[in-house]
């Protein structure tokens, strides 16, 4: 006997690890998970609710995306805030973003729209020089690389773009507001 089609479409299926990634990220942005907190496998687990190899699998990428520390047999902890990671992070995506907003029209106009929307939204943040608005305007920028349709381009900045948000927290990063302030400006006006 053929097993029943279900009569709505879930969309695309998505892979564990990635969605338990996912929500590590957002917990660690967020501050559930704070700077230099170390992570136990077994809490993690039943947090999410999910068995030790998605868990497992998460860290490793985190830990290569600069959000996770681990030495082997001692500790796997939240990576500890530092201006010079966030520094280093921010030089490549500043090229990156630049980069997309100069070539904005060749992105699809709902990505346009989104990431326009979402920079207008950021201006009087990022014009007293909030850290939240900052972090908003990577998403923005984001939100517009998407909508190249370029997979590779979508994982690099979004790999780099989450080290730049975590560590600009940093009581010793060096933030370009004049930079932050001139990209909203171009992605309010798409």
């Amino acid at each position: 006997m053929p097993v029943p089609k279900s009569p709505t479409s879930q969309g695309p299926r998505r892979l564990l690890r990635d969605v338990v990634y996912e929500q590590m990220l957002e917990a660690i942005e967020n501050g559930t998970l704070e700077a230099g907190e170390r992570l136990n496998d077994e809490e993690l687990t039943s947090w999410l609710g999910v068995s030790r190899t998605p868990v497992r699998e998460a860290i490793a990428r985190l830990e290569s995306e600069g959000l996770v520390e681990m030495a082997a047999n001692r500790y796997t902890r939240v990576a500890s805030l530092s201006g010079s990671a966030h520094d280093q992070a921010a030089m490549l995506l500043a090229a990156l973003h630049t980069w997309a907003i100069d070539h904005a029209g060749e992105a699809v106009a709902d990505a346009r729209k989104v990431a326009s929307a979402s920079a207008s939204k950021l201006s009087a943040g990022i014009d007293a020089h909030e850290i939240e608005a900052y972090q908003g305007l990577q998403d923005a920028v984001a939100e517009l690389i998407a909508g190249f349709d370029n997979p590779l381009f979508t994982a690099t900045e979004a790999a780099v773009r989450g080290r730049v948000k975590f560590h600009a927290a940093a009581a010793d990063a060096t933030i370009d507001w004049d930079a932050a302030g001139s990209s909203v400006g171009a992605l309010a006006k798409l």
